[in-house]
């Protein structure tokens, strides 16, 4: 054993310490290595985790490891153990396996050669979150915590590695890392949502009993500046909103070495998950839809935000029957100049089957901007499918500008005049044609009706 090795545990037969990898360079005439280190050499430039590493941090991360072989059923890492530093997967498998704080387990990911293990531990600072075992006899590698910090020094690009792995792992379940986690008062119960910015969990506050949403920033953003001052925007920008077409903030807070939002739990569906359940709707369910997304839109635009990300799936339905507008993550404040308002040039944010041509080419935006992403999620909803399909680039621009909205009766059954006009107007190319507000739809504002009660159980489901 060389120092730092880990030490072998006196009570486990099983345990077994071989030759390290840097005990292997060390020795090696310069280009030379054993047939082994030379194969282990390669299966960790081919590891699905660190393959994009430049050869040289990949080098020193194998140079500074130590190996261990663990049996079939023993634990390569226990949840609640400090971190030790990073496991690398050579050889074998291996499963996960969470504890809630109810004492149930739950299988959270599975591993095999050239995966790593201990990245969460290691990224938010904090103990292992889950139990690691080995399936079939498993050859590792470990980078002690303090190596790995000092690599990570020299290499930045292996936190950033690290950084996406978690991001990627997080949120691809109902159980996966943060499962039962305690987190400034708030237990985690489960993950219900992920996106490119963040993961959001369902979570109760220990002290009332309140549900609330987690909206965690995603740790692939965490050396991103720009990502973390439009998290930081998007707590502002809720901070001064509350209007009961908003989902509501309650505080944001940093922990893990990330942040947190804490946001009203809206109970339901979104509206894109709406349409996948229920089809095309009618224009009577529509049209309270699009009524009470009004209300919400004259209210952020008044207070001089455009939300720039309308869609079915940041749009939310209640179990009674109410509309609330969602994630305001890349939300922008309008600057009043000459009496209009608009807001610059931005950077390319959104998605692009709802963007405004303005906002697709980079232009200046205001309010009309969310008035066209309005009438192509009111397209969505009466149609069941998306009014642009083509790829976000020259193709789709060109659609948008060239675009002719289909007769009522193509839309669908009953199309009003009213409905039609609004579509037809409000999705012109050219801003100066669209209505200057949605304010022409605040009449239609109603209850609506609510989505099916199993659905929202299941979602609902701890």
């Amino acid at each position: 054993m060389t120092p730092g090795d880990p030490p072998r545990p006196a009570d486990d037969p099983n345990a077994e310490t071989v030759e390290t990898p840097r005990e292997a360079l060390r020795q090696a005439a310069p280009g030379v290595l054993s047939p082994d280190t030379a194969r282990l050499w390669k299966l960790l430039g081919n590891s699905p985790a660190l393959s994009t590493l430049p050869p040289v941090a990949l080098r020193d991360v194998f140079a500074a490891a130590t190996e261990r072989v663990f049996a079939p059923g023993e634990a390569i890492v226990r949840q609640g153990d400090p971190a030790e530093g990073l496991w690398i997967l050579l050889e074998g498998a291996a499963h996960a396996v969470l504890r809630h704080h109810d004492g149930s387990d739950h299988l959270v990911g599975r591993f095999r050669g050239g995966d790593v293990v201990g990245e969460m531990a290691l990224v938010t600072r904090t103990p292992r979150s889950a139990t690691v075992l080995a399936d079939l006899r498993v050859r590792a590698m470990l980078v002690p915590t303090a190596e790995f910090d000092r690599l990570a020094t020299r290499h930045l690009e292996l936190g950033v590695v690290l950084t996406e792995l978690v991001a990627e792992r997080l949120g691809r379940g109902a159980n996966d890392g943060f499962g039962g986690k305690q987190v400034e008062g708030f237990r985690i119960l489960r993950c219900v949502g992920r996106g490119g910015m963040s993961v959001v969990y369902r979570a109760r506050d220990e002290v009332t009993g309140e549900l609330v949403a987690l909206k965690m920033m995603s740790y692939r953003l965490i050396y991103d500046a720009a990502a973390l001052a439009r998290f930081h925007q998007e707590a502002e920008i809720l901070h001064r909103l509350h209007h009961p077409n908003i989902a509501r903030l309650i505080r944001l807070f940093p922990a893990y070495n990330t942040y947190f939002l804490v946001m009203e739990l809206c109970e339901g569906i979104d509206m894109a998950e709406l349409v996948r359940l229920r089809g095309r709707l009618t224009e009577q369910q529509v049209r309270p839809i699009l009524g009470q997304l009004a209300q919400a839109l004259e209210y952020v635009h008044q207070h001089g935000i455009v939300h720039r990300d309308l869609k079915p799936g940041n749009v939310m339905l209640t179990r009674s029957g109410d509309v609330k507008l969602t994630d305001f993550g890349i939300a922008v404040p309008e600057v009043v100049l000459d009496d209009q308002t608009i807001t610059g040039r931005h950077a390319i944010l959104g998605t692009p089957s709802f963007m405004a041509p303005e906002q697709l080419v980079g232009g200046p935006l205001d309010r009309r901007t969310d008035v066209y992403a309005l009438a192509c999620l009111a397209y969505e909803l009466l149609t069941g499918q998306r009014l642009f399909a083509a790829a976000p680039g020259y193709e789709l621009v060109l659609q948008k500008l060239t675009m002719r909205l289909p007769p009522a009766m193509e839309i669908g059954e009953g199309v009003s005049a009213e409905l039609y006009e609004f579509l037809h107007s409000a999705l012109r190319a050219n801003p100066d044609d669209r209505p200057a507000s949605a304010a022409p739809l605040l009449g239609w504002a109603a209850p609506c009706d609510p989505p099916p009660e199993d659905v929202v159980d299941e979602q609902a489901r701890l």
